[in-house]
């Protein structure tokens, strides 16, 4: 009850204490399986991979379903820590284990350590096992949903982890957990549910500070700073990401490493700093003489984003060594999202008669839609290519296009790049921000004199934005001068219909 409630101290202690007084092999290398998830949730992944590997050898034979169960905790630590040598050890031990009448974990297990490769087999396997999965089954819900992420069927993910977590909401023995939560906010991220998926993350971060799950209070935070940038507060991403890191050897976590690099390099995106974002972005593949992605899984969706800088930042050439050997990498059996971003990257990187090839084919599967703010990028890039070989009619479909859904998600640098590029085409675009004095507030500063205006104090605030009360103050310092009010007593007055509807 304890694992799922997402509290692993109090796991791994009990774990502890089970294996000094039992002496049944079978017991003890449960306990050890619940010791190694008490570390699977945190930074410690090579620890808790050296807990759960031998469970799984051990067990193959003598209890194979334990042996599975082990194989698929251990594949979380696995796709964190982005080791080739433990994910080839944990699929030598899954073909040891003969077919199990709960196959989830292997479910699990095939699409977190081979998501590309895999992902023929994992995709009918995994919607076969949603269909007869019982849906009160908390872990089920999370190993299904988080490999419904990995293999990019979100919108599945998004249900399946919304199940599991409204089932921790009711049940009185759990009540939080900062991995499912984490991983919901991820899949809302990407579907383009950003309040969501904001919200979540903050409810992830909260929990795991409390229960001692740092991947999560790492991670979460770091998914916040990206959408603080996507909004246009780029100090605020940046503060608010250092702090999630500072300490943290991120050189053990790729997952997170990647993540952060994409995040900051979104923050310096919505400055008009390019060469900066190409910085950031090119750190997540190696500079090796054939650049490898420095997480199997994650660096690829960012080869968009990297083709995008590079282009800006006069670094085309290396972008493309890195989009070739990545190409050849992922092979063809990509799923529509990952169509989206290859073609993006390589329209970006091709010549004059490539590149509305590749333009269109990221466009031509409706399926793309479904990660909307990926495809406004491409759309607001098409029309800029457009544009600028005098196609003005067809650059004007496909900006106002990408505009809608910038205006939609609140994406304010990237709103006011297409904006700019269809006044260009020559259609006028009026101001769509909040109207009133809440205007000019950052989405940051307006969370923060929300707060302030319902009586919370600048530590209490500080606690839940993750901000120090001395930037608090700092914020609404900055606050009190745009609303065109002098005290706090003033703010809620000053926020209007801004503050009922929040």
């Amino acid at each position: 009850m304890a694992m799922f409630g997402g509290c692993p101290q109090w796991v791994g202690e009990l774990a502890v204490r089970v294996c000094a007084i039992a002496e049944d092999p079978e017991l003890l290398a449960e306990a050890s399986m619940r010791a190694g998830w008490s570390l699977a949730v945190t930074t410690r992944h090579e620890e808790s991979l050296g807990f759960l590997v031998p469970v799984a050898q051990s067990m193959v034979e003598r209890a194979p379903q334990l042996a599975l169960g082990a194989l698929g905790t251990a594949a979380t630590p696995a796709y964190n820590a982005g080791s080739l040598f433990y994910r080839a050890e944990l699929r030598r031990i899954a073909e040891l284990v003969p077919e199990q009448p709960d196959e989830v974990d292997r479910i699990w297990l095939r699409a977190g350590t081979e998501p590309f490769t895999d992902r023929e087999w994992a995709l009918p396997e995994l919607r076969r096992c949603v269909a007869e999965a019982p849906e009160d089954s908390l872990a089920h819900l999370a190993e299904l949903g988080a490999a419904a992420w990995i293999l990019d069927e979100t919108q599945l993910a998004v249900r399946l982890l919304g199940q599991a977590m409204d089932h921790l909401h009711r049940a009185p023995t759990a009540g939080g957990n900062a991995v499912v939560a984490q991983a919901l906010a991820l899949a809302l991220f990407d579907s383009g549910a950003w309040s969501a998926a904001r919200s979540t993350a903050q409810e992830a971060y909260r929990v795991a500070v409390e229960v001692g799950s740092d991947n999560a209070a790492v991670g979460s935070p770091i998914l916040q700073g990206t959408l603080l940038a996507l909004h246009g507060d780029a100090s605020g991403a940046r503060e608010l990401i250092g702090t999630a890191v500072a300490g943290v050897d991120l050189s053990c976590s790729p997952s997170l490493f990647v993540r952060s690099c994409h995040a900051l390099a979104l923050a310096a995106l919505a400055e008009g700093d390019h060469l900066a974002a190409y910085r950031q972005l090119r750190a997540v593949f190696s500079r090796d003489f054939h650049p490898a992605p420095v997480h199997y899984h994650a660096s690829y969706y960012y080869l968009g984003d990297l083709a995008a800088a590079a282009v800006r930042a006069g670094h085309e050439d290396d972008a493309r060594a890195v989009l070739e050997v990545a190409v050849r990498s992922l092979g063809w059996l990509r799923s529509a999202r990952l169509e989206v971003v290859v073609n993006r990257a390589c329209a970006l990187l091709s010549g004059l008669d490539q590149a509305e090839q590749h333009f269109r084919a990221a466009l031509a599967d409706p399926a793309g839609d479904l990660w909307p703010f990926e495809r406004a990028l491409v759309r607001l890039e098409f029309g800029e290519w457009l544009r600028r070989h005098r196609r003005v009619t067809e650059a004007r479909t496909e900006l106002s296009a990408a505009l809608g859904i910038f205006e939609r998600l609140d994406a304010r640098p990237w709103t006011e790049r297409a904006a700019s590029e269809l006044r260009a085409a020559g259609v006028p675009t009026t101001r769509t921000e909040t109207a009133g004095r809440t205007a000019d507030l950052t989405p940051q500063q307006l969370e923060i004199a929300r707060a302030a205006a319902a009586g919370l104090t600048n530590r209490e605030i500080g606690a839940k934005l993750l901000l120090s009360p001395r930037t608090v103050g700092f914020h609404l310092h900055k606050i009190f001068p745009k609303l065109g009010i002098t005290t706090r007593t003033q703010l809620h007055d000053a926020l209007g219909d801004a503050q009922r509807a929040g």
